[in-house]
């Protein structure tokens, strides 16, 4: 590692939660300067995390020695916390929740040192058409469009657009920007509701003046869309178009080659590109279009899983751990780092709150352990045992 020692001393510091808040920052700035500084500091912390367990696996000879231990540790290091992820299934329903839920209370003090990892909030970014950017948050006005639209912006109830149509009829566009850590809802010119997920994007016109009403998502949005047979309600994400004419549904575009569609109520028709083959989805089918190969995949889903972030909760029904802990990485606002590649494959089936800290859904998880957490300011470490 070419740095110096003073650097790799902060970075070992910046590991134990040792510096101060500016020292902190200046490290972090560091590490996203470039690719090599992540991979140092990468390498740095493998290295940390794998003395402290090797040191424990030492000093530590029965279960009840090691409980005194984390105990002793996490109450001098307040952001570390080891613990074991599932195999294969954990059932957080019926009989065994509230044994869980018993066992984690009687143990809260281990993990009540740590500091939590705070939930997402309300928030997000609105861009009017003129490029100006107004931040929501903890306030609440009107806005005026240059259409003459009125916006009513509230941080808790949400965006509210006039639905009386303005004499202009040209397409004005606005954008709202939802950040990780964020989630947030509108309510178009239409009437129409949308509820947008962390890290996700809207871009859709502030009155819907044309032969139909098209909008246009990155990341992930469940819609209400109000009925109006004349004007067909269009959601293109990437290529990817879903046409319906007054239905609720849920479309996840977080990552633009595979593009996931699950149908609440009504019908929707989806489309590879806009000149591709429609296919019809019913209530209670996903529609999974993969642009690499053009393939439409549709089939029979419990759609509650897909749509339960709406809601508040977490729903993981035999989810691989790789997809949990990227929901995680952007509602908590988090970084993952993986310790060993094979965690990603295990699979679970739970069902949390989603303003729930973070620690009490690794703490539930961790009841079948083959695999263990530790949480380093900012980013949770997942390895293997």
């Amino acid at each position: 590692m070419n740095i110096s020692d003073q650097k790799y001393q902060d970075l070992i510091d910046y590991i134990s939660d040792e510096l101060k808040e500016s020292e902190r920052i200046t490290i972090e700035v560091w590490i996203n300067e470039s690719d090599v500084n992540r991979k140092i500091y990468e390498k740095i912390l493998r290295k940390v995390i794998y003395t402290r367990w090797s040191l424990k696996s030492t000093q530590i000879d029965s279960e009840k020695e090691f409980k005194k231990f984390e105990k002793k540790l996490s109450a001098k290091v307040r952001y570390f916390t080891y613990i074991a992820v599932a195999a294969s299934v954990i059932i957080l329903f019926g009989i065994s929740t509230p044994l869980l839920w018993n066992q984690y209370q009687e143990n809260q003090e281990v993990i009540a040192s740590l500091l939590p990892i705070q939930p997402g909030k309300k928030g997000a970014q609105l861009i009017l058409s003129n490029g100006k950017k107004v931040e929501i948050e903890n306030q609440s006005k009107e806005i005026k469009e240059k259409n003459g639209s009125l916006i009513q912006i509230d941080s808790l109830t949400g965006l509210e657009y006039d639905q009386k149509q303005s004499e202009t009829q040209k397409l004005i566009y606005n954008t709202l920007k939802v950040p990780r850590g964020n989630e947030f809802n509108l309510q178009l010119a239409d009437g129409t509701k949308v509820w947008l997920n962390a890290d996700s994007e809207l871009k859709y016109p502030v009155q819907f003046n044309g032969d139909d009403r098209q909008v246009y998502l990155k990341g992930e949005a469940y819609f209400e869309v109000t009925h109006n047979k004349n004007k067909a309600f269009i959601v293109n994400s990437y290529n990817q178009q879903v046409k319906v004419y007054g239905t609720e549904f849920c479309v996840n575009a977080y990552n633009h080659d595979v593009i996931k569609t699950v149908l609440v109520e009504g019908s929707v028709g989806i489309r590879a590109n806009s000149r591709a083959k429609e296919f019809k989805l019913k209530p209670g089918e996903l529609g999974v279009v993969n642009h690499e190969t053009g393939l439409v995949q549709i089939k029979k889903v419990n759609v509650r899983p897909y749509i339960a972030w709406k809601n508040g909760d977490f729903v993981f029904e035999n989810e691989s751990l790789e997809n949990i802990m990227l929901r995680l990485e952007r509602w908590y606002n988090v970084k993952i780092f993986y310790m060993n590649e094979e965690c990603k494959d295990f699979r679970f089936s739970g069902d949390m709150k989603r303003y729930s800290d973070v620690r009490k859904l690794l703490y539930f998880i961790q009841k079948t352990s083959d695999a263990k957490f530790e949480i380093n300011n900012n980013t949770i470490v997942v390895m293997a045992k």
